[in-house]
């Protein structure tokens, strides 16, 4: 056998310069329709009003196993303070301690969320302060908004919580 006999032609491999480029586009186009559609899912007023009021809840359960007053209160800049007390109609803002803020989810640049108490002028603005027994001795609604959408957290005297969209 001679060396030319060998050699046989075998069909190229390997992907074309249009097979790729066509391959990228599409994945951009995916990866857009799928971002896109993850900004719209987002919803921080709802994350925000679901971490209100799963920390209503702690605070009543706090308030009872303690056997101490708790309260939320609003501060001036836009956060959620809990405070601890002997009891809820200790007028000495002095004897009020704060042990901790609610973790609010993180805010977001393209729809931020502010936090408004409804209700009369109480000072400091208390959302609501539970009584060593777990009853609401205050109860107060928190007005959760962004952009888009609005949510209303409501503590009612027997210390239950409701959340609503409006």
């Amino acid at each position: 056998m001679t060396r030319s006999q060998n050699l046989t032609l075998q069909p190229a491999q390997g992907f074309t310069l249009l097979e790729v480029l066509l391959v990228v586009a599409v994945i951009g186009m995916l990866s857009s329709l799928s971002y896109s559609s993850y900004l719209n899912f987002q919803n921080p007023a709802r994350d925000t009003a679901r971490a209100v009021h799963a920390s209503l809840y702690q605070l009543r359960a706090t308030a009872a196993a303690n056997t101490q007053a708790r309260r939320m209160v609003l501060n001036s800049g836009g956060q959620l303070e809990l405070q601890r007390s002997l009891s809820c109609s200790e007028a000495d803002q002095s004897k009020w301690f704060t042990y901790d803020t609610v973790p609010l989810p993180n805010p977001s640049v393209r729809r931020p969320v502010t936090l408004t108490r409804q209700g009369g002028a109480i000072t400091p603005n208390v959302i609501v302060c539970y009584s060593p027994r777990g009853l609401a001795a205050i109860a107060g609604t928190l007005n959760i908004s962004d952009t888009k959408t609005r949510y209303a957290v409501q503590a009612a005297l027997s210390g239950g919580v409701k959340t609503s969209a409006q």
